[in-house]
């Protein structure tokens, strides 16, 4: 297990332990349904550690997450302009 830190907005919002180090987009879930989500923006990796520290967008749970992320990775929902 890894130790990973979660960073929001520049400030620790607590650590996890992950079976792998996950890459930039990738979502975190550390409980149920109704548990937060973490979207990973960045992956920052500490000199003479074993611990990550993830820079994160936290949600207040999968339904928030799952809207936000599909919104922002596919625009089918956006009107273009002719």
């Amino acid at each position: 297990m890894i130790e990973c830190y979660l960073i929001v907005n520049g400030r620790s919002d607590g650590s996890a332990n992950l079976s792998a180090v996950p890459n930039r987009g990738d979502i975190i879930s550390l409980g149920d349904h109704k548990a937060p989500r973490y979207l990973v923006h960045r992956v920052e990796y500490l000199n003479n550690s074993d611990t990550v520290n993830l820079h994160v967008q936290k949600f207040a749970n999968e339904t928030s997450c799952c809207v936000a992320v599909n919104g922002y990775r596919n625009d089918n929902g956006f009107v273009k302009e002719l």
